[in-house]
């Protein structure tokens, strides 16, 4: 099983470049785990072949562990701007129920252009992609509603 382990490393670094514009990552949490840690692809299909191959090995490796973590990967362009996040949270006058204080959070995202911001005040967190792809609009909106 080692040598078919190594012949996917090997195949999946002959995917990679030092300066790719690709990458392949777990689509919920944009982990990257061995073998993909650290590589980029030149092309969205080297990405796609690279994922692939990754599935393979995982695949192969969960035959000796099964308790070995299951990652959906997906295909993700870099981005050339990277995001600043900022998070804030304040104190308020009012108290929780068990006697806390009550506390507002901002959220500002932004990136490199003039324009490019967005700040949320207490704003439920709601999944908007799924498999590397943008969720349909009615499954946003059913994720708000549950959350308000």
């Amino acid at each position: 099983m080692s040598d078919s382990l190594e012949a996917l490393r090997r195949q999946i670094a002959e995917c990679a470049t030092d300066d790719g514009d690709f990458y392949v990552a777990c689509a919920e949490t944009d982990e990257r785990p061995a073998p993909l840690t650290g590589r980029r692809f030149p092309s969205e299909e080297a990405a796609e072949e690279a994922a692939q191959l990754a599935r393979t090995y995982r695949s192969r490796l969960r035959e000796t562990d099964p308790e070995l973590p299951e990652h959906r990967f997906a295909v993700y362009e870099q981005s050339g701007n990277p995001l600043t996040i900022v998070s804030t949270r304040e104190r308020t006058e009012e108290k929780r129920e068990n006697g806390l204080p009550r506390t507002e959070r901002s959220v500002t995202v932004s990136g490199d252009g003039e324009h490019e911001w967005l700040r949320m005040d207490n704003a439920p967190v709601v999944h908007v992609r799924q498999d590397g792809e943008p969720l349909p609009d009615d499954a946003v909106e059913r994720q708000l509603d549950s959350k308000l």
